[in-house]
Order: C-alpha cells, then sequence, then structure tokens
C-alpha cells in the first residue's frame, strides 16, 4: 500500500510538472519608429505593429516588426524606395531584437526599472551584437517599454547613394514605446 500511494505521489508531482505555467509578456501593437535627420530634409515612419514577447522566468525576450508596416514618410516615393533600395524587404522582410535582460526583476513587483537588454538586432538581413538600454513600468501585471538608440547604416550594409546623402543620415534614431500584457502559457 506504501508503495502504491508512494507511486501515485510520484505521478501527481511529475504530472504537476509537466503542466507548470510559464509566464509570459506579449504585445502585437508596440509602436517604433525612426528619424532621420539630414541636413536638407528630416523623415519620420513609424508602424504600430511592433511584436514583442519577454519570458519572464528565463529574462528573455524578442521583438520584431515588418519593414512594409512602416508609414509616415515624407511622400510615397520615400516609402517605396525604403522598402525596396534600402531595407530590401522582399528579400529581408523583419527586423528584429532578441536576447536577454541583464538585470534581475521580480516582475511580479509594480515598479519604474532601467534596464540593459543585450541580444541581437537584426536589420536587413545583418545580426549584430547590441546593448540597449530601456525603461520598463510594471503595473499590474502588465509592462510598459521605452527606448530610444541609434543604428548606424552602414553597419547594416544599407549604403546611401552619393545623389541624396544631404537627405539621408547616415545614423538614424530609434524609438520604442510598447504595452505588453502577462499571459500564462501551460506546457
Amino acid at each position: 500500500m506504501k508503495k502504491i500511494i508512494l507511486s501515485l505521489c510520484v505521478v501527481f508531482v511529475t504530472a504537476a510538472k509537466a503542466v507548470s505555467p510559464t509566464y509570459y509578456f506579449f504585445t502585437s501593437t508596440g509602436v517604433i519608429s525612426f528619424t532621420s535627420n539630414a541636413p536638407l530634409e528630416i523623415i519620420n515612419a513609424s508602424s504600430g505593429q511592433l511584436r514583442g514577447l519577454i519570458d519572464e522566468s528565463k529574462k528573455t525576450f524578442s521583438f520584431r516588426v515588418s519593414y512594409k508596416t512602416f508609414e509616415g514618410f515624407n511622400s510615397g516615393l520615400q516609402r517605396e524606395h525604403f522598402n525596396e533600395k534600402y531595407v530590401e524587404s522582399d528579400k529581408y522582410p523583419e527586423a528584429f531584437f532578441n536576447g536577454t535582460i541583464n538585470e534581475s526583476i521580480d516582475f511580479s513587483k509594480n515598479g519604474t526599472y532601467t534596464i540593459s537588454a543585450k541580444g541581437k538586432l537584426s536589420i536587413h538581413g545583418v545580426e549584430k551584437e547590441r546593448t540597449i538600454k530601456s525603461n520598463i513600468t510594471i503595473s499590474n501585471e502588465k509592462i510598459h517599454v521605452e527606448s530610444n538608440f541609434n543604428v548606424l547604416l552602414a553597419e547594416y550594409n544599407i549604403h546611401i547613394p552619393k545623389v541624396v546623402t544631404q537627405k539621408i543620415a547616415t545614423e538614424i534614431i530609434i524609438d520604442v514605446k510598447a504595452d505588453l500584457k502577462r499571459k500564462i502559457m501551460v506546457q
């Protein structure tokens, strides 16, 4: 009888581990924007379709956006050139940033934190190791993320023709704002 009870306990503990929940934060409506501040022209574009996931137990994250979702250029022709000539969105459809959060954070406690996110930033099919500082606010099982960083186009094999060097900056300013909601995934 003791062996049967012990065996049942082992089965229940194993089953409980097999269906233990994983908590993560998710968004599909984050906003990412970029600014090119060149001597003769300022170009602003943004997308409200930034997708993001943070796994709180592993302290990992993944954010990605389709280039074709960016809007707000100074003209339709600028948007066309952005997709066809610069980021080549048919060949490289998305930019993404995957990695880990360096700091130890209790995602169940409300508060505001400055973190450093380390990972691979992929733009135009080129992956570079980056550490990007972000501010996160945790409130009632939601996270608000804000980040601002620069990208040198040459590092991602995006070349600007001489004829437009006064209209397109070689260094682009990126702004990210996203609200992520806590979800449970049973494994």
